[in-house]
């Protein structure tokens, strides 16, 4: 598998593979010129009297990146301190045909870095006075904590080798072995993990995509549903359907609804009013036929 480069990681490994030749010097995120201008990530001098040709180092991880800087025309500033100009990248991001005439291309790949083109070197006589200082500076400051550091990681990896030998020794070669193996099995389970933690990640964004579609799609459905409720509402109450009016439609449909109670009540006190009127002409016909019943003519 293709490792995932860091850009600044690209150009520390590049600088370690150049101070594995003897006959360069080499610097990283050098400013080699006034403040603000552009550095080059890895500056190499050869270490030859006669044959002063600085080569500046622009490490690429992302194509649009190189693009962009190609058509801003960054490269270019660094042949002010360089006899020429290399892109460097992991293997497989760019071709020799992408890259701008006159520059070369370096490239990472399993086995350590390559060169698939060679950049056209320009006559550079000498760098400014500045420059020199910020080399000698800087740069010598740089190279002393870079070596600590190299030596702590030295010294860190000799104690545990030197403690598996220990082990080895006293526990015997399963011993040792076993507790080599296991170390190894849990760089892997952790590298295994973060491509599984990122793969999850990934998966996750989908989801969350996909829910915000089907939001997307509801809350249209919703707003559709709102607009046929509101053009039946205004048919009712016959107005337009603007939902600016809302609260006008509201108000004459409770009008229209207190006169259908009203309506309603009338039918009421008319029933009522038909009952009584029966009742009465029943309480009439009884009053007649007692009258008749007790020989009392009628009024």
């Amino acid at each position: 598998m293709a490792r995932d480069w860091r850009h600044d990681d690209l150009a520390e490994d590049l600088a370690s593979h150049l101070r594995g030749s003897t006959d360069r010097m080499v610097w990283t995120d050098m400013q080699l010129g006034p403040a603000g201008s552009s550095r080059p990530d890895v500056f190499a001098i050869p270490t030859s009297y006669s044959r002063f040709q600085p080569i500046a180092y622009e490490c690429k991880v992302t194509k649009s990146d190189f693009r962009a800087d190609v058509t801003k025309g960054k490269y270019t500033d660094y042949l002010k301190f360089a006899a020429g100009v290399m892109f460097a990248c992991p293997v497989g991001l760019l071709r020799k045909e992408d890259i701008p005439v006159g520059a070369g291309l370096i490239v990472r790949g399993p086995e350590g870095w390559r060169s698939l083109k060679k950049p056209t070197l320009t006559i550079c006589e000498s760098l400014p006075r500045t420059t020199w200082m910020k080399l000698l500076i800087d740069g010598s400051r740089r190279d002393i904590q870079r070596r600590e550091v190299e030596n702590e990681r030295s010294l860190r990896s000799l104690n545990e080798h030197r403690a598996i030998q220990k082990l080895r020794a006293e526990f015997g070669e399963v011993v040792a072995a076993a507790i080599s193996d296991h170390r190894q099995q849990t760089t892997h389970h952790l590298t295994n993990l973060r491509y599984r933690i990122k793969g999850e990640e990934e998966a996750l964004q989908r989801d969350l995509e996909r829910i915000e579609e089907k939001r997307r799609v509801a809350r249209k459905h919703v707003d559709d549903h709102c607009s046929k409720l509101l053009a039946d509402l205004a048919a009712v109450v016959g107005m337009e359907a603007d939902a600016a009016q809302v609260y006008e439609m509201g108000s004459r449909l409770r009008d229209m609804i207190k006169l259908a109670q009203a309506d309603s009540t009338v039918q009421e006190l008319r029933a009522i009013v038909r009952r009584m009127q029966h009742s009465f002409n029943d309480f009439r016909d009884a009053e007649a036929v007692i009258d008749a019943a007790a020989g009392v003519a009628p009024a």
